[in-house]
């Protein structure tokens, strides 16, 4: 894995250091701004609650964390990309649907739909959207999100991934 992302800038929204670590031993430049060739948003269930003890706020903040914002961040980045006239690669990192309540299970649920969407429409402009569900942020997950942001991945789009989920 060392040397997949040699030359790449990877922009990361969320907190998940041990990821960014493991993208630049794979050789990305890590970097805060819209000049990144790669986009990894990670949002990750914080907590589980029965859904009959969710508020509509509650509800709304679990949708708009786990999807709407990854929406706004992939639409902004896709309109760089083809407004430079270059692809990319778009990695949304979450909790598996099973690990989470109901509000999270929606989001992960949508998301699932959503990357599959967005990696139809955005493939002509040479935009990949993949994404990784999962309970454990250790090294697997870290060779996974380098593999699909790499070119070794050029032709892997769409795809909805669980790494170390457990029922």
């Amino acid at each position: 894995m060392t040397g997949w992302l040699e030359g790449k800038a990877v922009r990361v929204i969320g907190s998940d250091p041990a990821l960014a670590d493991a993208l630049a031993k794979a050789g990305a430049t890590i970097v805060t701004d819209d000049t990144a060739d790669c986009l990894v948003h990670v949002a990750r269930a914080e907590q589980t609650r029965l859904a009959h003890h969710l508020s509509y706020d509650e509800w709304r903040g679990a949708i708009a964390a786990g999807l709407d914002s990854r929406f706004e961040a992939a639409k902004a980045f896709n309109g760089a990309k083809r407004k430079a006239g270059s692809g990319g690669a778009i990695l949304f990192i979450g909790s598996p649907e099973q690990q989470a309540g109901a509000e999270q299970a929606a989001a992960a649920g949508a998301l699932g739909n959503l990357t599959k969407s967005l990696a139809v429409e955005w493939a002509r402009d040479g935009v990949r959207v993949n994404t990784v569900l999962t309970n454990d942020g250790g090294p697997a997950l870290g060779a996974m999100a380098a593999y699909l942001l790499s070119d070794y991945a050029a032709y892997v789009t769409g795809a909805v991934m669980g790494i170390g989920v457990d029922d």
